[in-house]
């Protein structure tokens, strides 16, 4: 399990792995702290930025709401306490899921930013270098069977160890030369077992049919069905 540091400078709270040398502190959080090391960023509706920190390759993603709310209050959660809190709930799930072999990437630190009864939120994640998600690999043409199989092992295997996705779509899978990773776990948490694996493989269908539809994929019914497949099998 990785050990964890919480922190506090002024209206910031920071939970961090604690093996990190120097600790990570509010500065961290702050997109003008990288100028000059930001070597990217990812699409979505969160703002998500690739920086370099040493030898180090982290992602630095802030938390924002999706739908109607997140038009009016765009980034802002009503503070309910540390532990309640979403950076603080995705780093704390991340890191044991890390500690259980789950593909996931290992959590670097978060932070809220307190403001009365608000708080705005950062978390800091170490970046996969060269990896893919699912819908550009298969913007670029049709996958080989094995890919998918790992795929499916990799969930398989996030569900045997109890971990529920809360939004399983093609860009939250990203793969690199074969292996995958499952990204963002907003949300996500710990579950007893149960069939509710089933729920995010769902999710994941329609996230595909979705881009598909809009003319965005190269998959088949028979990749989807062998995916279903290698998933049930790994799964027991």
């Amino acid at each position: 399990m990785i050990a964890e540091r919480i922190s506090h400078h002024g209206r910031c709270w920071i939970i961090a792995d604690a093996s990190l040398h120097p600790p990570v502190t509010a500065e961290f959080f702050a997109p003008d702290f990288w100028q000059g090391r930001i070597v990217g960023s990812a699409p979505g509706r969160a703002r998500a930025l690739f920086v370099d920190h040493g030898d180090q390759r982290w992602v630095l993603r802030h938390y924002h709401r999706g739908g109607l709310p997140g038009r009016l209050i765009a980034d802002r959660y009503l503070y309910a306490g540390l532990d309640r809190s979403r950076p603080v709930r995705e780093w704390r799930t991340l890191a044991a899921a890390h500690a259980a072999g789950v593909a996931v990437p290992r959590p670097v630190a978060a932070a809220l930013h307190r403001q009365g009864p608000v708080y705005r939120g950062d978390i800091l994640l170490q970046r996969i270098d060269g990896a893919h998600s699912l819908a550009d690999l298969l913007a670029q043409g049709e996958m080989p069977a094995d890919w998918w199989a790992a795929l499916a092992q990799v969930i398989a295997g996030c569900h045997r160890a109890g971990f529920w996705h809360a939004d399983l779509n093609a860009r939250n899978v990203i793969c690199r030369q074969g292996r995958w990773w499952l990204i963002d776990f907003d949300r996500a948490r710990q579950r007893p077992p149960g069939n509710w694996g089933w729920s995010n493989l769902q999710r994941l269908k329609r996230s595909l049919d979705k881009i598909s539809a809009a003319g965005g994929l190269r998959y088949t019914a028979s990749d989807w069905q062998g995916f279903l497949r290698a998933y049930q099998v790994s799964l027991n």
